[in-house]
């Protein structure tokens, strides 16, 4: 019956309000702390483009982060996870941009560079919408190359929470708990890069943001979640 209420636009709208009222409650009983390099703390603060790029098993609270005023564009798959957590963050998101990295790259790709020549900023989960866990898909790369935007590494953990044994590890978080964003240093991928040089971006990138994951998770006094193995296909 669930899976029935699941599929229909009602179903999905009513479990994406009740989403987004668990989100907000959850960030707003959190007491935070942040951990930023400086640079990237900066150019989150500021009126600049950013592509904004976080694991899959952190959705949960990562626009609670994100500065209100930013108008920001995100990258969502069609799948009904994703639906629903559009509409949970729907005020925080200026535009949804469908697409994945599995599914439909492409659409995924373009609708990033569109929004970034339209001004906005991007958020990104680049081993969405079904893995490998926390390895970075190749879109992502293309896309800070020829837009020429810095991509922020962005993790959050919190002391009070339970990692689902769900293909990511998704994170759930409980309120009344403390909490910790990690941005690690801005990656900028040239504009002339090669394909080896793409990959060694891509590599870095994977490895930036399984950094401050690790270091979030740390900090909130919890083991680091690990990736999925090297040449893992995802769910």
């Amino acid at each position: 019956m669930l899976k029935r209420l699941l599929k229909s636009e009602a179903g999905l709208r009513a479990a994406g309000i009740l989403a987004g009222w668990i989100v907000r409650f959850v960030g707003a009983t959190t007491r935070w702390e942040w951990v930023a390099d400086p640079e990237s703390l900066a150019l989150l603060r500021s009126e600049e483009r950013i592509i904004g790029a976080f694991w899959h098993n952190r959705l949960m609270l990562i626009l609670v982060a994100w500065p209100r005023p930013k108008p920001v564009a995100m990258v969502m798959s069609e799948h009904g996870d994703s639906r629903i957590l559009g509409i949970a963050v729907g005020d925080y998101i200026t535009r949804p941009i469908w697409g994945s990295s599995r599914r439909n790259p492409m659409a995924a790709m373009k609708g990033m560079l569109r929004a970034l020549d339209d001004g906005l900023s991007v958020a990104i989960t680049p081993d969405g919408p079904r893995g490998p866990r926390m390895r970075c898909r190749p879109g992502l790369v293309e896309a800070a190359r020829q837009s020429g935007v810095p991509i922020l590494p962005a993790a959050w953990s919190v002391s009070r929470r339970k990692v689902l044994r769900s293909w990511d590890r998704f994170v759930v978080a409980w309120p009344f708990g403390r909490g910790v964003v990690v941005l690690g240093p801005p990656i900028r991928v040239p504009a002339d890069a090669d394909a080896a040089a793409l990959e060694a971006s891509r590599l870095a990138i994977e490895a930036a943001l399984n950094a401050v994951a690790a270091e979030a998770d740390r900090l909130t006094g919890h083991p680091p979640i690990e990736p999925a193995p090297e040449g893992s296909r995802g769910r």
